[in-house]
């Protein structure tokens, strides 16, 4: 399912070549052990007896410990042994319940309480057993981007059936989960990153580690304060397709202008993006990007290229993300509007940046994109001021 990574804190790279320019703050930043197929990190800044104090308990290695128990239970598509809850849901699919633990009754009954929230016209636009399917299309051998094969409609249509979130039976009182139908397949790599952010904050909080900044494969977190520039944390929402590239006309050597949609000053906030320009493979001369369509077996097709949840849970920021671009501009905006504490970005194909209206007077368009044909509207329906 979708990997997003389209979220920048540019700020990362402003702290540590700050270095200790207020008194006794300074920034480290930390790599955890790959992790999701990617490799977490977390930049902690704070008065450098606390840092040392951190660094004298392992606090990487703590960290480490985190993501490498999650990647062993959640992870499908490496090899983590027979011990592995999902991929034992998965082999015995139409056989048996499997017992698994609260963690994993917790993140599946999350994604199902999404699910609920994807519906259109009567079906789900969001499904975690879309596995069966989704393996169809080849996305995990990293060769986005490139001309590739793609799913005949007969291998499509084969295992739609095996598409149904409602054949997912969850027996709390037993820790059991059972899919229902043999082939049947869950991955529930569209959550657990942001489930990880989460579970990465939490064991900072309980080191009373307040100011930091979170970076799971994109889903951000930050938290509490940057104290180097006496305000919250700087939030720069990536531009889609834009790279680091010396040969456009608009580089800088320190800064690439049209990297960024736009800005977000935040404290104690997630921020999560699903696009289609990530994740994809070309087919006579026609992109088809990874976030699938239950009803169909092919790529979501609607007016959107990307859009970014914010909110505080990166859990469900993760799923909401994924079901707010799988719903289009109109349906997928509503739904964000109706979410208490929740807001969005939203970027079409059109090159139009919209923003759900609690952003209205945070977001800061970055006009530089007007040269590339980048039009920021504001609020659905709404102004721009």
């Amino acid at each position: 399912m979708k990997r997003n990574f389209v979220v920048i804190l540019l700020t990362f790279i402003a702290i540590i070549l700050a270095g200790c320019q207020k008194d006794e703050y300074i920034a480290r930043k930390y790599y955890l052990n790959n992790a999701f197929s990617i490799m977490p990190q977390v930049l902690v800044v704070d008065k450098e007896s606390k840092i040392k104090k951190y660094e004298e308990n392992n606090l990487a290695k703590e960290l480490s410990a985190i993501t490498d128990e999650l990647d062993d239970t959640f992870n499908i598509f490496e090899d983590r042994g027979d011990e592995n809850p999902i991929k034992k849901i998965n082999n015995n699919s139409g056989i048996a319940p499997v017992k698994v633990s609260d963690e994993v009754i917790e993140v599946i009954k999350t994604a199902i309480y999404v699910t609920n929230l994807s519906y259109q016209e009567e079906k789900a636009l969001y499904d975690i057993t879309i596995l069966p399917v989704w393996e169809l299309w080849g996305f995990r051998d990293e060769s986005y981007g490139k001309v590739r094969d793609i799913p005949t409609p007969e291998e499509i249509e084969g295992k739609l059936d095996l598409i149904d979130y409602k054949k997912i039976i969850i027996d709390e009182e037993n820790n059991t989960v059972f899919l229902a139908e043999e082939g049947m397949k869950i991955d529930l790599g569209s959550i657990v990153k942001g489930y990880a952010t989460d579970k990465i904050k939490e064991y900072l909080l309980s080191k009373n580690i307040e100011n930091a900044i979170i970076d799971v494969g994109g889903n951000i977190m930050t938290m509490g304060y940057n104290y180097y520039n006496d305000a919250p944390w700087t939030v720069r929402i990536k531009t889609p397709y834009i790279t680091y590239d010396v040969t456009d006309p608009y580089y800088d050597p320190n800064y690439n202008l049209n990297y960024y949609v736009g800005t977000l000053y935040y404290t104690d906030i997630t921020a999560v993006t699903s696009g289609v320009y990530e994740r994809y493979i070309v087919n006579e001369g026609k992109e088809y990007h990874h976030i699938i369509n239950p009803s169909t077996g092919y790529p979501i097709d609607n007016d959107l290229i990307s859009t970014t949840i914010l909110t505080k849970d990166s859990m469900m920021a993760d799923a909401i993300s994924t079901t707010a671009f799988s719903l289009g501009l109109e349906e997928g905006y509503e739904l964000v509007e109706s979410l208490d504490s929740f807001e969005a970005i939203f970027i079409t194909k059109d090159l139009e940046v919209y923003v759900t209206s609690g952003l209205i007077d945070e977001f800061i368009f970055n006009t530089n994109l007007e040269k590339i044909n980048y039009t920021y509207k504001g609020v659905k329906n709404g102004t721009n001021n």
